[in-house]
């Protein structure tokens, strides 16, 4: 498998995509000594934004109301102006985390 990569990833990218897409981390750890089980775990751990689980199907509590204006802002996006990225609102009223593109009104 080849990978490209840009050499210009910044850590605020390279999240985004892991939040986008999700990782899951499956994992299994035995601590043994003389044939003896001591500690036997299994984890299975998805990291990904609140939309993306939704999407991939991951179960949230049993009374989520996902209606609420609060789950609303976390999961709405709006594209930079300058180079068409989707961010959240909040970062795109400071600067493009994307391109460095700075709000007009940031200026004045």
């Amino acid at each position: 498998m080849v990978t490209h990569r840009s050499r210009n990833t910044t850590l605020s990218s390279l999240l985004d995509v892991i939040m986008d897409k999700g990782v899951i981390v499956d994992s299994r750890v035995k601590v043994r000594l003389s044939d003896i089980d001591l500690l036997a775990t299994k984890s299975r751990i998805a990291l990904s934004s609140f939309k993306t689980a939704k999407q991939i199907g991951l179960k949230f509590p049993e009374n989520t109301n996902f209606d609420t204006k609060a789950w609303q802002v976390l999961t709405a996006r709006h594209a930079c102006p300058n180079c068409g990225r989707e961010s959240s609102q909040e970062d795109l009223k400071e600067e493009c985390p994307w391109c460095g593109w700075i709000c007009q009104q940031n200026m004045r």
